[in-house]
């Protein structure tokens, strides 16, 4: 791969070193997903071939960590690891969000590494195409409708105030 001068990206007439800069982010970041498709793998085979539980949540975790990978869809490593290694989301408490091994699964038995390997974490569960929106008047009365479902749940522990119900029945109202 030819380097990349940065440098001259600030140059008035610099299309060709916008269009090198281009292809190196691309080019690196394939060699990323790559990457921690590798590592994803290296967990999963450590585990099924040791037996040994103990390093999986905690690698996982860490290559998840909060502020790291930034720009990676971490949703879809999420998915791939809840769908290959069977791993689960924390719920609640201090650790919500962090990822663990349910006991029925510990000893890695159920990891079909050959299986895991050929699926990609991002071709796995590709990145939603935007839909745009097209009817502005449904989404806000559906908005609507789960406000008061979760005020008729919570009452005043919910976090919508009645008031803005109103006002965006007001709102949808005006606009008819």
């Amino acid at each position: 791969m030819t380097k990349v001068s940065f440098a001259k990206l600030h140059e008035v007439n610099n299309e060709a070193a916008i269009t090198k800069a281009i292809d190196s982010l691309h080019a690196r970041g394939d060699s990323l997903q790559l990457d921690i498709h590798k590592t994803l793998v290296a967990i999963c085979t450590r585990w099924a071939s040791s037996g040994d539980v103990r390093p999986v949540a905690k690698h996982i975790n860490h290559l998840l960590s909060k502020d790291k990978l930034g720009g990676v869809r971490k949703n879809a490593i999420k998915a791939w690891v809840q769908t290959f290694m069977g791993m689960m989301l924390v719920e609640d408490g201090d650790n919500k969000g962090a990822m663990y091994v349910p006991k029925d699964i510990r000893d890695g038995k159920h990891l079909n590494v050959k299986d895991l390997t050929n699926n990609r974490w991002w071709e796995f569960k590709p990145e939603a195409d935007y839909t745009p929106i097209a009817d502005p008047r449904t989404l806000l009365e559906n908005l609507i409708k789960k406000m008061e479902k979760d005020r008729a749940k919570v009452g005043d522990k919910s976090a919508v105030p009645e008031a803005m119900i109103a006002d965006l029945k007001a709102m949808v109202k005006a606009t008819v």
